[in-house]
């Protein structure tokens, strides 16, 4: 079990630690999840990486950005999307993509936090031109795992 108790950075941060963003995970209680279920998650490492860089639960201390991104962004960046089957350029329905709509709910519902963050003025604009974002937020609260 040891040699393959680990998880590469990438599907760390950009499917795991995305995903608890998205959906409001508590970030203590996710970063003691990754201290226990990955060999290699060291003490000296998982707050940095969890609380820090995939869950910005430390105000932007660590990085400059929250590392939350949609299927778009998944896949390319990665071969995950390739059998599954939600697609990533949709945000609403059965087939869309739980990061892609994810994403939007995320920077709908932390919006008044992430207002100041010169590198998140971009997208915080886009999701107003959005004209399905009512839904897509209402669709990831029905999903269940939305924190309010």
């Amino acid at each position: 079990m040891r040699d393959r108790g680990w998880v590469h950075h990438i599907p760390r941060l950009m499917v795991l630690g995305n995903w608890a963003a998205q959906r409001g995970y508590d970030p203590d209680a996710l970063t003691e999840w990754f201290q226990t279920r990955f060999v290699d998650g060291y003490d000296w490492v998982m707050p940095a990486n969890v609380v820090g860089m995939s869950q910005h639960a430390d105000g932007g201390a660590m990085a400059t950005k929250p590392y939350v991104s949609g299927g778009a962004y998944i896949n390319p960046m990665s071969d995950y999307c390739g059998g599954c089957r939600y697609d990533p350029k949709k945000r609403v329905g059965d087939d869309a993509c739980p990061f892609t709509a994810g994403y939007w709910a995320y920077l709908d519902r932390t919006a008044d936090r992430l207002e100041g963050n010169h590198r998140m003025a971009r997208p915080l604009q886009q999701r107003h031109r959005l004209a399905d974002l009512a839904e897509v937020v209402a669709q990831e609260r029905h999903r269940g795992d939305v924190a309010p």
